[in-house]
């Protein structure tokens, strides 16, 4: 028999997640170039962090600015505008309880037609 734990995840979070994580997705089906996509896992500041991007983002374009925005710390909890982002890009984030910029997103365009841009969840 299996006892698995209940872990309880604020509603704002859910939803901050879903809509990052559905932007991209919807965006990838769009005309991104074939030199973006899934990014290959790996760890700061203490995060795992899974990744991927579109456009013509590439996966190593990305990681040094990922690296830089992971670095950032806010409050525990709370949705924020990253104020070192890429030149031209509109970075978002939430915090998670250490105020670590845990599930994020970078993008050029707009949020619902974002053209280039990678987005994070650790």
């Amino acid at each position: 028999m299996k006892i698995l734990a209940r872990v309880e995840v604020p509603s704002a979070l859910v939803v901050s997640i879903a809509v990052v994580l559905g932007t991209f997705a919807a965006a990838t089906g769009s005309s991104a170039a074939t030199s973006a996509g899934v990014c290959k896992t790996f760890s700061a500041s203490g995060l795992k962090v899974q990744w991927s991007a579109i456009g013509n983002v590439t996966c190593a374009k990305a990681k040094p600015w990922l690296t830089t925005l992971l670095a950032d710390r806010g409050r525990p909890g709370v949705k924020v505008v990253l104020k070192n982002a890429p030149r031209g890009f509109k970075c978002s984030a939430t915090d998670d309880s250490k105020g670590r910029p845990f599930a994020g997103a970078c993008y050029t365009g707009t949020l619902a037609f974002p053209k280039n841009g990678f987005q994070w969840f650790g």
